[in-house]
């Protein structure tokens, strides 16, 4: 029905537009005020037949600004706590990145300690072994001296005694030599 009326203005106004002709008045009216009569009659018309549209147009633009206004207010507010949870996450990280650092320090020095401990030990167990092998070395090199000191004390001994002593003498002598040697060799 819109259509018909938007339609039949135009056609009017074109007919008088076309009536329009060296004249200056038609109907005893100048032609300036058929035409601003014209162009407000048109616009009426005009804005009788868009009233609804636009009205239920703007209605309905308005309310979707409402909600994206709406939707971005929400966005931001999860932004700004994602970006709280960020920082959080962010500082509990940088905390527990000092641990870790102080934890590896302690964990390298304690493993130092160890190493250190583990090699004065190793150290302290060869200065004993080194003992007692000069000990037992020389040990082995007394009772070696002994047994040839001995031996040539007893050489010494019996040529003597094959020269001087008699045979009881010699037997008498040989027994008590021959037990103070065992005695010093077990000492």
């Amino acid at each position: 029905m819109r259509v018909w009326w938007v339609a039949g203005v135009w056609l009017t106004a074109q007919a008088a537009e076309a009536a329009e002709g060296a004249a200056e008045t038609f109907l005893g009216l100048p032609t300036v005020l058929w035409k601003t009569a014209n162009l407000v009659v048109f616009l009426g018309v005009l804005a009788w037949l868009l009233a609804r549209p636009l009205s239920r147009f703007f209605h309905t633009r308005r309310e979707e600004i409402a909600r994206d206004l709406r939707e971005a207010e929400r966005l931001r507010a999860e932004a700004a706590a994602m970006q709280q949870q960020m920082s959080a996450k962010l500082a509990a990280l940088e905390g527990e990145m000092v641990a870790l650092r102080d934890r590896l320090r302690r964990e390298g020095e304690a493993e130092r300690d160890r190493l250190i401990a583990e090699g004065e030990q190793e150290a302290a167990k060869f200065l004993r072994q080194v003992e007692d092998e000069a000990t037992r070395r020389l040990l082995a090199a007394r009772q070696q001296l002994a047994r040839e000191a001995a031996e040539a004390a007893a050489a010494v001994a019996w040529e003597i005694l094959g020269k001087e002593l008699t045979p009881q003498d010699r037997d008498r002598i040989f027994e008590t030599t021959l037990a103070r040697l065992s005695r010093e060799v077990r000492a």
